[in-house]
């Protein structure tokens, strides 16, 4: 692990690697806070020489770069930042600039265009670079953002892509690109298993986000159909939503989606990580103590680097689900 620090002062800039400085580095992310974030652990010895030359005046606002046997895993801002007189370590936390789409507001009235150019357009409205951005093709009639946040825009407009591609979206960033994948990768070449990298894996089995009847609406408010998982109803009651049908979108499609029954979640921990294993994707997993065999999609993460040892903590799903986002504003009437 290399860990850079990025100081800005008027119009110039500065970078020093201070990896040797730094006892431990975490990263780690989720699909549903989308900014991924990172924590070092800076050695505080100021009468060290070594540590001394480097000058650590580490502040709100600067850059850390992370780097994995050679690749930038990480690029962010410090948002928080302390100083110490006395030895020990300080713990600086870090998030990537996906914050940035987070955090500032917008509104706009979009019509006859597609998620793709709405995400195009709002980057460049906040100068903010597009990388490779998944082409859905999916056209939409008209969607009215008002003091939304540039993330839920850009996933508003991808959750009515979705309802007619099929396909589930994630935006990530990478270094100062952003970009939006099709959700769902596998991570090639790496397995989890018990015998060579899992050291402690837990099961779970909840009902608490079931969806077993959704009820289809026009725009009227009059029902125009419904659909239901009758087993479902039969073994733990009605869970009931409603859906208000949706111009160019399948109701019987949509609803259906959001039929939702035993949510199998699986925490793992495990050695000699591999930096594949982030939010969004999925990882092949073999445990004979769980019964736990496939493919599972990785909710969350965090990768720990301590004393050479590259760890890692996953929350993991038996369903790919996509962080979806409504728009307030309404599509136009059929």
């Amino acid at each position: 692990m290399k860990v850079e620090w990025i100081r800005r002062n008027g119009g110039a800039e500065s970078v020093s690697d201070i990896t040797e400085a730094v006892s431990s580095v975490s990263w780690g992310g989720s699909v549903s806070q989308a900014a991924r974030t990172a924590e070092i652990s800076v050695i505080n010895a100021p009468d060290d020489k070594n540590i001394g030359s480097l000058g650590l005046n580490i502040g709100a606002g600067d850059t850390v770069k992370l780097y994995e046997n050679g690749k930038m895993i990480f690029f962010g801002e410090v948002q928080t930042a302390e100083k110490l007189a006395r030895y020990g370590t300080v713990t600086y936390s870090c998030t990537d600039l996906l914050a940035h789409l987070l955090r500032s507001t917008a509104n706009y009235n979009f019509e006859n265009t597609t998620a793709e150019d709405i995400t195009r357009k709002v980057c460049a409205d906040f100068t903010i670079e597009a990388g490779m951005i998944a082409e859905s093709k999916a056209p939409i009639k008209k969607m009215i953002v008002e003091n939304e946040t540039v993330y839920d825009i850009i996933m508003q407009a991808y959750t009515k892509a979705s309802r007619q591609t099929g396909e589930l979206y994630i935006c990530r960033m990478d270094g100062q690109k952003l970009s939006v994948e099709v959700k769902g990768t596998v991570v090639r070449n790496f397995v989890l298993a018990e015998e060579y990298n899992i050291t402690d894996i837990s099961y779970q089995e909840t009902i608490e986000n079931m969806v077993n009847v959704v009820k289809i609406y026009d725009d009227n408010g009059k029902q125009a159909g419904e659909v239901k998982n009758d087993g479902w109803i039969q073994a733990y009651g009605i869970y009931q939503q409603a859906y208000k049908k949706e111009k160019d979108i399948n109701e019987v499609t949509a609803a259906t989606n959001m039929l939702t029954g035993i949510e199998k979640n699986v925490t793992l921990d495990g050695i000699n990580g591999d930096l594949g294993c982030i939010a969004g994707n999925a990882v092949e997993v073999q445990d004979r103590a769980t019964g736990l065999n496939g493919i599972f999609w990785i909710d969350s993460d965090t990768h720990t680097w301590e004393n050479g040892t590259h760890a890692m903590n996953l929350e993991l799903n038996f369903r790919n689900l996509m962080d979806e986002k409504e728009s307030a504003g309404e599509e136009e009437k059929l």
